[in-house]
């Protein structure tokens, strides 16, 4: 199962970490982990490239990803989060919450 925890402060988004694998099925053929990816990976290089909020992201081989933001975001970070978060949805609406675990938690 692939976990994405969001984790916000006074509303903030602060950190997203992304973990785990589908097993949707086998590697290589996995649609549900490659459309996570794909999402993801976009978002954090939007927020780079667009909205150029101070963050540190981080990515790790065992399938790992996460995205910390220093200060408080930017409009356009939170647009292309939110835009992350629905389509993260739609996947989980879609293949169902086997595959895939969302959480959003107040720190």
């Amino acid at each position: 199962m692939i976990s994405v925890d969001i984790f916000k402060k006074n509303g903030t988004y602060k950190e997203i970490r992304c973990k785990g694998h589908a097993e949707y099925d086998d590697y290589g053929k996995d649609i549900v982990c490659a459309a996570v990816s794909v999402l993801v990976e976009n978002c954090f290089n939007s927020v780079e490239k667009y909205a150029y909020d101070d963050f540190i992201a981080s990515s790790i081989d065992n399938g790992i990803t996460s995205l910390q933001l220093k200060d408080d975001i930017s409009h356009d970070a939170e647009l292309l989060i939110d835009s992350m978060i629905l389509g993260l949805e739609g996947i989980r609406q879609q293949y169902g919450k086997k595959y895939l675990k969302i959480s959003v938690k107040e720190v």
